[in-house]
């Protein structure tokens, strides 16, 4: 009778062990042109173009949240290839306008394997605009101004 118990004990026990551990796993399989979303994190997979073997992995991101009207105001992407990462933020935001006055943007080069990330080197804000923008390459030969 003990051991019945001692076996019935163990393999509840099992049960609560094995459903713990897989209860906020989740898989997510995407097709091209195919959107996930969750919360303030969007996933979009993309495609790459026939002549275009590899392509970055897209992910959007809330970089500014309305918590009054429970929405994202602005998104940010993050384009992944392989170990590098580029990023397309917002660097000049309007608080007042719940606006971005100004977006870094990212362009990726497949044959050299990399990114070309454009940000504000210098903004206005009266004027609300950028006079000088910086190039910075993220790739294969390390990081590095171009």
């Amino acid at each position: 009778m003990m051991m019945m118990k001692q076996r019935i004990m163990l393999l509840v026990f099992s049960g609560l062990l094995v459903t713990a551990a897989t209860a906020g796993a989740r898989e997510v399989r995407l097709q091209a042109g195919e959107i996930y979303q969750t919360d303030d994190l969007t996933i979009t997979c993309q495609a790459a173009d026939a002549g275009q073997a590899m392509a970055p992995l897209s992910v959007k991101e809330c970089q500014y949240w309305d918590d009054f009207n429970n929405k994202c105001l602005f998104e940010k992407n993050i384009l992944t290839y392989r170990s590098l990462e580029c990023v397309e933020d917002c660097q000049h935001w309007d608080s007042f306008r719940n606006t971005c006055d100004y977006q870094s943007k990212c362009a990726f080069y497949p044959a050299h394997e990399s990114f070309v990330r454009t940000t504000c080197d210098e903004f206005d804000d009266f004027k609300r605009k950028c006079l000088r923008t910086r190039e910075t390459k993220i790739g294969s030969s390390g990081r590095g101004r171009r």
